[in-house]
């Protein structure tokens, strides 16, 4: 995953052409959809909403006011910041880039025990099955929606992404555990013949 690289910007600027948001609901939004795929400061939310006002690409209004008493200011994309991010969304993408410490951890693997590399592989695999229940419940919600009248394909493609991306990652642990563990049988046999 990645962290912030100064597309925070656009991130917003995605969210608020969807619709007009507070700066809650797009955290909440970040937590939920965005999250297994991009990692994003909660604290660079609210500066750089103020920063797209101030560049003229949002505008903000109080949004109507809660049951507790407390308006919340909610934004909204302007035609300026409708244009900022269509030309963004035109420049090709960075190269990907992962960062997976269990795959450094199982590369130097011949300098610890291999139960110790089991036990990582199978909290790693219990964390994939867990994504990988959450993203077939982004896909079913995503298709809940569709069929009440909002479009969301293209959120639905990246919970797909996740979905591919998890299960892939969790076939490699069940395989990975077994060639460490028909290693280790196999260096047993050979040290007590």
């Amino acid at each position: 995953m990645k962290e912030n690289s100064g597309k925070t910007k656009f991130i917003l600027l995605g969210m608020l052409a969807r619709q007009p948001q507070t700066g809650y609901t797009i955290k909440k939004w970040l937590e939920n959809e965005y999250s297994h795929f991009w990692l994003e400061s909660f604290g660079q939310i609210y500066p750089a909403l103020k920063e797209l006002v101030k560049e003229g690409l949002a505008v903000c209004s109080s949004a109507p006011e809660k049951a507790n008493g407390r308006r919340q200011i909610e934004y909204q994309i302007t035609d300026q910041g409708r244009n900022a991010l269509s030309e963004w969304l035109k420049e090709k993408p960075e190269v990907e880039k992962i960062r997976y410490e269990i795959l450094l951890k199982i590369s130097f693997g011949e300098n610890t025990e291999p139960d110790i590399l089991i036990g990582h592989l199978d909290e790693f695999l219990h964390r994939q099955e867990e994504l990988i229940v959450e993203m077939n419940y982004f896909i079913k919600l995503f298709d809940e929606f569709k069929e009440s009248g909002t479009d969301c394909t293209y959120s639905k493609l990246t919970a797909l992404c996740g979905l591919h991306l998890y299960s892939a990652m969790k076939d490699w642990a069940v395989e990975a555990k077994t060639i460490i563990s028909e290693r280790n049988s196999h260096n047993e046999k050979t040290k007590n013949p």
